[in-house]
């Protein structure tokens, strides 16, 4: 499937849509990462991670975790936390009851890094999407993408989606 143009070109609208999320990913990701690394010093995939961490009650997650929450390999998720943990940014931590397991733990370097990097994150959002869209569409392009990510239950279907089905009686 070519994911290279957003402009419709498939007459299939799920393809369609597919190769615009795509392409709108691709571009978002790469202005996320350039003003990042400008501001705070901190890759996309090195933000990502701190972030998970932030979202574990106690601020640490084993890299299998770590891993699925940032969409990267176990092996990628180790080779990040590890330039976070040469920078101060997080730490490794041995399980108190299982020493094959090994957790990061954000520390208060990256969370105060971290906080440094939401201004530049709502920034992109107002320039790079808010702007180019009207705030209804805002609101169900946020709702579509959390649908499709899995974090929000999927509206239910309208009439008109629905397949008529005959009378059984």
């Amino acid at each position: 499937m070519n994911t290279d143009t957003p402009h419709g070109d498939d007459p299939d609208p799920a393809r369609a849509a597919l190769a615009a999320l795509a392409a709108a990913h691709r571009s978002l990701s790469a202005v996320i990462d350039r003003e990042l690394r400008a501001a705070c010093g901190l890759s996309l995939a090195e933000a990502d991670l701190l972030a998970a961490l932030t979202r574990s009650p106690d601020g640490r997650q084993r890299m299998a975790d770590i891993a699925d929450h940032v969409s990267v390999s176990k092996s990628g998720a180790t080779q990040i936390t590890g330039r976070l943990v040469a920078a101060g940014l997080a730490a490794r931590e041995s399980s108190a009851t299982d020493r094959r397991l090994v957790y990061a733990a954000i520390t208060t370097a990256g969370r105060d890094l971290l906080d440094k990097a939401t201004p530049v994150l709502a920034a992109i959002a107002r320039e790079h999407i808010a702007s180019r869209l009207p705030a209804a569409d805002l609101g169900q392009l946020t709702q579509a993408l959390r649908t499709i990510a899995g974090t929000s239950p999927p509206r239910p279907a309208s009439a008109q989606d629905r397949p008529h089905l005959p009378n059984q009686g």
